[in-house]
């Protein structure tokens, strides 16, 4: 940032210049999916769970996870989520966690939403009375639009003006192709806020740059 006030100006005409170089992403939001251990093992086995997802190598994908009579959820649950990160098709698809009763597998990239994701019990065949719920709880999701905002160093009069443009900078195989809008969609005293949208989303684990270089020009407040 640059501050640039005139030596020797009159308080009535001084101004300040600052420079900005921003910058934000254009990408999505990785879709989020919970397995709840409901109730726990009553019997030595093995449990086939069935996990799909679209996109994903070999799905739907049988993934067997062997429990122990008295294994109570939390129990279960780690002994899922470790057969889940075992089984190099669903491993490569998700980043998996557990805690407590709940594996949480959430999509490594970016994409629209899969409604057909899912993780359900396929067959107990030893009666462990194993079951388990599942739920997306985040929703996969391309976006099209950034915000970002020039927060001034110096205490402004009024609002200052903005001067540059955002430019885009596309990541390889991005479907976006250019800068479709740019707006100001929040202006004040304290910063100034642009909102820049794409043509289109980059896709599916694609992630663009808007790159800001500009500046606030402003009487100082006295």
């Amino acid at each position: 940032m640059t501050i640039l006030v005139p030596p020797r100006a009159h308080a009535n005409i001084s101004c300040a210049v600052e420079g900005f170089s921003l910058s934000n992403t254009i990408g999505g939001t990785s879709q989020v999916m919970t397995a709840t251990v409901a109730t726990p093992s009553v019997a030595d086995g093995d449990v086939v769970v069935t996990v799909t997802a679209a996109n994903m190598g070999a799905t739907p994908k049988d993934v067997t996870v062997t429990v122990a009579n008295g294994d109570t959820v939390e129990a279960v649950a780690t002994l899922l989520a470790a057969a889940l990160a075992a089984d190099v098709n669903v491993a490569a698809f998700f980043d998996i966690t557990v805690a407590g009763a709940v594996v949480t597998l959430t999509r490594k990239t970016h994409a629209g939403n899969d409604n057909t994701m899912a993780l359900a019990v396929k067959t107990d065949a030893s009666n462990t009375g194993v079951t388990i719920t599942d739920a997306i709880t985040v929703q996969g999701a391309l976006a099209t639009s950034c915000t970002i905002t020039l927060t001034p160093d110096v205490t402004y009069a009024a609002v200052p003006v903005l001067v540059g443009y955002p430019q885009h900078v596309k990541d390889d195989g991005s479907a976006a192709t250019k800068i479709a809008n740019y707006a100001i969609t929040s202006q004040a005293t304290s910063g100034i806020t642009i909102t820049v949208t794409l043509d289109q989303a980059p896709g599916a684990g694609k992630t663009d740059e808007i790159v800001f270089a500009g500046g606030l020009i402003g009487v100082p407040a006295r």
